[in-house]
């Protein structure tokens, strides 16, 4: 590799489509910038957020979001559609005919940045990365990280490198006409902040003020709080032994205020903990035994680092149901339960012999020690930026 004459600029997109493609594309950036290396430059930008246009769309991806956790239907719609013109060619259908002008905008916004490396962790993303390289400089790389555990039809072969995080995804990604020279098999990406926990269980049960003699649950259903997870949380109060049960509301004010209502009114053997949006979230995990989550594949790879067994109540789509047969069935690190008074059994026989978790514990380590992906890639990118030079 010769000298690096100038520094590169490396560009990591942001959208909110569900938090998982903003926590991913922190993460990469993250350990981008740990690297220390003074010919990159690092730049972070919430691209949809920074025009009136894309950001209507991104409220449009944050809507459907919400909606498929609601009404798994909704996605399995959608998904059908990417079939209509082709499965490489719908995409660029949609964007031609109803994003003509947010392409515009946000190839103009490209432009002024002047990247020498696009870094996406969304299908529209990256797509809209490769008409910029196509249409305007064909010298920028177009790098996109898939944070699924699996590929579906959106996602752009026309990408330069496509980096994924488990074998379904890599044979997923074949299936789909990527070429293998396209393809980068990483660990899981996560936060580095997940992978500095040490503390154990009990610094942040005292942390967070909660009882250290009882079995801890925790019940999270992604920041929106949909996915009946307040089912879930009514179905609980059924449990006999004695429990702390924090609910996880994210954004849904709504179930906050109606859980608030509810603890006051809980059985006496159970401690109902209901938060708000919790920046550090995984530490509120990690004070838990058990984490009852719906199938989002960051939630499930953060319980499983924090080494707490999952139990999944909800599947929004085949791409959480892939992830959740990866998670129990592949990497046994919990459970799938299709009804709630399964989970109540569970919590109950969990809760009174603790051994019961320990297979699903000892995996989850497994999963810990395999490292994480976003350094991976930050090591790749760090020669990736001046190959061919």
């Amino acid at each position: 590799m010769a000298t690096p004459t100038s520094k590169k600029r490396i560009l990591v997109t942001y959208i909110e489509a569900g938090f998982g493609h903003i926590t991913t594309a922190n993460s990469i950036a993250d350990a981008i910038e740990a690297l220390h290396d003074p010919n990159l430059e690092v730049i972070r930008k919430y691209t949809f957020k920074e025009n009136p246009v894309l950001h209507k769309i991104e409220q449009g991806f944050v809507r459907d979001v919400k909606w498929a956790n609601t009404f798994p239907w909704h996605n399995y719609i959608q998904m059908w559609g990417t079939y209509i013109f082709g499965i490489h060619n719908s995409l660029p259908f949609v964007v031609s005919t109803f994003y003509k002008k947010a392409q515009r905008i946000y190839l103009e916004m490209l432009e002024e940045i002047k990247p020498d490396i696009i870094i996406d962790t969304h299908y529209l993303t990256s797509y809209l990365a490769t008409q910029y390289r196509d249409l305007m400089d064909p010298h920028v790389k177009v790098v996109t990280y898939d944070p699924d555990n699996s590929v579906h039809n959106w996602w752009n072969i026309r990408v330069d490198k496509f980096v994924v995080n488990c074998r379904i995804a890599f044979h997923d990604a074949l299936k789909h006409d990527f070429a293998r020279k396209q393809l980068i098999l990483v660990p899981f990406v996560t936060r580095k902040e997940i992978m500095e926990v040490t503390e154990s269980p009990a610094f942040y049960r005292d942390k967070y003020d909660l009882p250290q003699d009882r079995f801890t649950v925790m019940v999270a259903a992604g920041g929106y709080g949909k996915s009946g997870m307040h089912r879930v949380v009514d179905a609980l109060m059924l449990v006999k032994q004695p429990i702390t049960l924090i609910a996880i509301c994210g954004t849904n004010k709504r179930l906050y205020k109606r859980l608030q209502h509810l603890r006051k009114i809980a059985p006496s053997n159970i401690d109902l903990r209901p938060y708000e949006f919790v920046d550090r979230v995984y530490e509120l995990n990690r004070a838990s035994d058990v984490l009852l989550t719906k199938g989002g594949p960051n939630a499930m790879l953060d319980s499983a680092l924090m080494g707490v067994p999952v139990g999944v109540f909800y599947c929004a789509s085949e791409i959480e149901y892939i992830s959740t047969y990866l998670f129990t069935d592949i990497l046994n690190c919990g459970r799938f339960f299709s009804r709630a008074h399964k989970i109540v059994k569970w919590v109950n026989d969990c809760a009174k012999d603790h051994s019961i978790l320990d297979i699903y514990v000892d995996s989850a380590h497994a999963v810990r020690e395999q490292g994480n992906g976003a350094v991976n890639i930050a090591q790749f990118i760090q020669k990736y930026a001046f190959e061919n030079e």
